[in-house]
């Protein structure tokens, strides 16, 4: 099962705690935008959630998501599907970059390999 979807404004959504304010863990589409997403309502605006059961566990704006994730190294293109820009972005998260150690940490760690030679 795929990790994020689009949301259709439709499809309730659950989420995995409660609502102080209202007590509620379970929203219809039009109960979750009223109180705690407006922007979703914008038509030309998509919505990404969670695909399992409960879905509201991430509720986040499509565009900025994407640039947010594109800014971090995901290669995600114009041409691509909706569908291809998510499943790029769980193989980002699933398998992320390995940072390469800096000058400082290779002597750091040199250094501590020396010291430890030297007991």
């Amino acid at each position: 099962m795929a990790r994020y979807k689009i949301w259709d404004k439709v499809e309730d959504i659950y989420t995995l705690g409660v609502d102080p304010k209202t007590g509620k863990s379970h929203w219809t589409a039009s109960e979750y935008i009223t109180a705690q997403a407006p922007w979703a309502a914008i038509p030309t605006v998509k919505v990404i959630i969670g695909g399992g059961a409960i879905n509201g566990t991430v509720f986040m704006e499509y565009g900025a998501t994407v640039e947010f994730y594109k800014s971090q190294g995901v290669e995600i293109t114009d041409d691509m599907t909706v569908e291809q820009v998510l499943a790029a972005i769980e193989q980002f998260e699933d398998n992320p970059p390995s940072a390469e150690a800096s000058a400082e940490e290779r002597i750091a760690a040199a250094l501590e390999f020396q010291n430890l030679l030297n007991l």
